[in-house]
C-alpha cells in the first residue's frame, strides 16, 4: 500500500458549488479505486491525502496533476504504508465554507477524528497543523 499526501493552490477560491463537485468527483474515483483519504479546502489551499494501493493512487495523483482548477502542487509525502489512517473514508472533505456541504455524505462534521487522534504519524501531524493554522475547528 502507498500513501500520498499533497498541497496545492485553487487558481481562483473555491465557491461551495464547485467544492462540493470535487468531493462527489472524488468519492466516486476513489470508491473505484479502493483509495481512502481526507481532503482539507480553506482559503485557497489544498490539503490532500490518499491512501490504497500504489497503482491506484498514482492513478489518482495524475489526474489531480491535470487538474486545472489548482497550481502549486508539493508532493508532501509519497511512502509505502502499512496501516491506513483512514480507513472508513472514501473521501472525508471540510472546507470554511460549510453552507451545502454538511448535507453530503463524507463531509467532516468535526474535525475532532482528526485532531484528537492519538495517531502522530507524520500524514496525520501535518492534517493537524493545517487545521490549527487554517483555525478549522469544525463541529456541529
Amino acid at each position: 500500500m502507498k500513501q500520498l499526501a499533497y498541497i496545492s493552490t485553487a487558481v481562483n477560491l473555491m465557491s461551495d458549488e464547485q467544492l462540493l463537485s470535487i468531493l462527489k468527483t472524488a468519492r466516486n474515483r476513489n470508491s473505484e479505486h479502493h483509495v481512502t483519504g481526507v481532503l482539507l479546502y480553506s482559503e485557497g489551499t489544498f490539503i490532500q491525502a490518499l491512501e490504497g494501493e500504489q497503482g491506484e493512487v498514482d492513478k489518482i495523483f495524475e489526474a489531480i496533476e491535470a487538474d486545472n482548477r489548482h497550481k502549486n502542487i508539493i508532493k508532501l509525502i509519497d511512502k509505502a504504508l502499512d496501516i491506513r489512517n483512514f480507513p472508513d473514508w472514501s473521501m472525508g472533505f471540510a472546507t470554511i465554507n460549510q453552507h451545502q456541504a454538511h448535507e453530503i455524505a463524507g463531509f467532516l462534521t468535526s474535525t475532532d477524528d482528526i485532531m484528537n487522534s492519538g495517531n502522530n504519524r507524520a500524514l496525520v501531524s501535518i492534517l493537524k497543523t493545517f487545521i490549527t493554522a487554517n483555525n478549522m475547528v469544525i463541529g456541529y
